[in-house]
């Protein structure tokens, strides 16, 4: 995903009436700093930094932090050496979530600072088209995938719905037990991105992610991939590290 992009797997839910297999989609906030390694710091030290000063952190909204790094990536294409993701349930907890920070946790992000130097930080509005089988368990790993993508001629958000139907029959042939998550740009994202939005796909192994594309490889040779509505493009695929769920 050209520069900008994160993942989910969240256990706090906000509805929307926009409906596909299930009642209402879920919905949440993102939001997503990313950011290259200080001279002489690595992931490691960032990973004991964050397990132990923003486990003391004591948010006033339900908020889950993530620390992802590249699996599969170009360089050429906004490669950074990691990224923060945070979620809340909607852009309000977000907000409140972000003054409360301003003013409570001041040393921690100045420790942050001296790991890593970020580039951007951005938010995103999150649609959950398919519900992972599995809750997040503090201190999860994996992997997500993440698709840029564009609405074809004549199409656009008003056939995402039937579309997901399709898609999640599909992945339920596959016996695929991640989610799906669609993402549109918020603030702080590049005004410059073309693409209409961005898929994130969530596994629990790389073997799950190979899978995953051998059996979408076939589809595609015999005609029975759901990818009517959308052209997207191949993925990058980041490891993502739990850090803790926060709940007020």
């Amino acid at each position: 995903m050209k520069k900008y992009f994160t993942v989910i797997l969240l256990s706090f839910v906000s509805s929307v009436c926009f409906s596909d297999n299930h009642s209402s989609y879920n919905t949440y906030t993102g939001e997503v700093l990313q950011c290259n390694l200080n001279e002489g710091k690595d992931v490691d030290d960032v990973m004991r930094m964050v397990k132990n000063d923003w486990y003391e952190l004591d948010y006033p909204v339900q908020y889950e932090g993530w620390v992802l790094t590249p699996a599969l990536f170009a360089a050429s294409d906004g490669g950074y050496d990691l990224f923060w993701a945070g979620f809340t349930s909607n852009n309000s907890d977000m907000g409140a979530s972000l003054d409360w920070f301003n003013e409570n946790a001041s040393k921690v992000f100045a420790k942050w600072q001296n790991l890593v130097s970020c580039a951007s930080w951005s938010h995103w509005d999150i649609f959950e088209a398919r519900t992972p089988t599995s809750t997040t368990v503090e201190g999860d790993t994996g992997y997500w995938a993440f698709h840029s993508c564009n609405f074809k001629e004549n199409k656009g958000a008003s056939d995402l719905r039937d579309n997901d139907k399709l898609w999640n029959k599909y992945l339920d042939e596959l016996g695929h037990d991640g989610g799906v998550w669609r993402w549109w740009a918020g603030g702080g994202t590049d005004t410059e991105t073309t693409n209409d939005y961005y898929v994130n796909i969530s596994f629990s192994s790389m073997k799950e992610y190979g899978d995953y594309r051998d059996a979408r490889m076939q589809s595609m040779i015999d005609g029975s991939l759901p990818e009517q509505i959308a052209n997207c493009m191949a993925p990058r695929v980041y490891a993502a590290n739990n850090i803790k769920t926060f709940a007020n």
